[in-house]
């Protein structure tokens, strides 16, 4: 782990997932995003410690960017030792106050078993001391402003921050690599997904950003690129569950082992078959509120069918 200058006082941290500081002169700093969890949160504050020639930072205020524990799981412990508030959306600071909402959600909105309790999907509460709407602002004890920037779609409630041309967009775009590795990377509402990628091919185009840096993936200049190749992994999970439907009918256990055949995921555990059926369920919904898809009743299952005439 260690700090990556992007632009003048504005860094990456590699930490599993890509986390952000933004820094003045003086010292103070924002980071977005914490991590999986408190052995990750405490490698950061040594960093921003400094050592060598290497600067020294204050921690002034912590944005997440939604309450997913790989981004949220170091935010209890930042807060709880250095007193920095920690930022959030309105609608993700729910996840985050009461963080059994993400396993809960996994499993259907029933008490999830304790596979879906792990850091992996069920981080530490944390008290969110401020609500970011999309926009310009100050962080509490940080002489710079940065831009708040709404990128819902893989979550409800997603956001990113933007500073000095550079935009941490947490999981709105994923790395070509994590693209093969996923097969269908997870996105929760996929009519703002696309106009997320909209979004940042025409902040790209008209010069706001420089860089982007996705939570999973390498910082680039080619957003435009990016973005395409995720739209096109979107539109090949379309394809595949328009065709698979049309096939005849098929529940949603039996098109989430399809997915994983066709894109090649494994599945071996409670935790990721959630997540496969939580992404299927997203495509599947957005196919039946475009009317190309419905649903049928049988011997008590649930069937995805064509249209009705």
């Amino acid at each position: 782990m260690q700090l990556n200058e992007l632009n003048e006082g504005v860094y990456y941290i590699d930490a599993g997932v890509n986390l952000g500081l933004v820094t003045a002169p003086s010292g103070q700093a924002l980071l977005i995003d914490t991590g999986l969890d408190e052995t990750v949160a405490k490698r950061v504050l040594k960093l921003l410690a400094g050592q060598g020639s290497s600067p020294a930072f204050t921690l002034r205020a912590v944005v997440v960017t939604h309450a997913h524990a790989d981004h949220s799981g170091g935010a209890a412990y930042l807060a709880r030792t250095t007193g920095a508030p920690v930022l959030a959306s309105a609608f993700e600071r729910t996840g985050l106050e009461f963080p059994l909402w993400e396993p809960v959600y996994l499993f259907g909105g029933a008490y999830p078993p304790a596979p879906l309790r792990s850091k992996f999907t069920f981080a530490p509460p944390v008290h969110v001391d401020g609500i970011l709407e999309p926009g310009r602002l100050a962080p509490p004890g940080c002489p710079f402003e940065v831009e708040v920037v709404a990128l819902p779609g893989h979550s409800l409630g997603q956001i990113g921050i933007a500073a000095r041309g550079v935009l941490f967009c947490a999981d709105a775009v994923v790395g070509p690599e994590v693209i093969a590795k996923h097969g269908l990377p997870l996105n929760a509402d996929l009519g703002r997904t696309l106009e997320t990628f909209d979004l940042l091919i025409q902040r790209s185009s008209a010069g706001t950003d420089r860089l982007i840096v996705p939570a999973h993936g390498r910082p680039t200049a080619e957003v435009g690129p990016l973005a395409d190749a995720n739209r096109a992994r979107v539109s090949e999970g379309l394809d595949f569950f328009r065709a698979s439907v049309a096939e005849g009918p098929r529940s949603a256990e039996d098109l989430v082992a399809a997915a994983a055949a066709r894109f090649g995921t494994t599945i071996t555990n409670l935790a990721q078959y959630y997540l496969a059926h939580l992404t299927a369920l997203a495509y599947l919904g957005y196919l039946c509120d475009r009317g190309e898809l419905d649903t049928d009743y049988r011997d008590g299952r649930q069937l995805f069918i064509g249209p009705r005439p």
